[in-house]
């Protein structure tokens, strides 16, 4: 393997803890939101961000041979995953199974949210949201193992 592939991959990883990083910074501020339930214009946002977050976390995998120097970044990610998840994980049972506004857990000004139902993208927006969280975890345990652990399964 050349010095640049090695640079690009390390440097893919990085950036793919960054773009995760910055997701489960955003997730993380879901209670602080002024939701309007009649626009779902936040939730799409914050879904394609998602999608983006998945892709960066698919990255993530393409520096585990380098983890000694990456694996700082995954200290904050894990704090973020859990903090941001606590908030998203009751959402998933008010919006994507009983068809709530996702509103409930952000902090609405509407007085009354009855009458909104939750869209498509309300409905499978906590499911992306936690699924992108559980496979940050999951990079995050990877990346803290030791390398012995990885010599011995392969």
């Amino acid at each position: 393997m050349s010095f640049a592939e090695i640079i690009l991959r390390a440097g893919v990883s990085a950036g793919g803890w960054l773009i995760f990083i910055g997701l489960a910074l955003t997730l993380a501020v879901v209670p602080e939101w002024d939701c309007d339930p009649a626009s779902d214009e936040i939730w799409r946002g914050t879904f394609f961000f998602g999608l983006l977050g998945l892709a960066g976390l698919l990255c993530v995998g393409q520096g585990v041979q380098w983890r000694a120097s990456l694996r700082w970044f995954a200290v904050p990610a894990v704090g973020l995953a859990l903090y941001a998840g606590s908030f998203i994980l009751p959402a998933l049972t008010t919006t994507s199974l009983n068809g709530e506004s996702l509103c409930l857990i952000a902090n609405s000004k509407v007085p009354s949210l009855e009458g909104y139902s939750a869209t498509t993208i309300e409905r499978l927006w906590p499911v992306l949201q936690l699924s992108v969280l559980g496979l940050g975890l999951v990079q995050s345990v990877r990346y803290w193992r030791s390398p012995a652990d990885v010599e011995t399964e392969q």
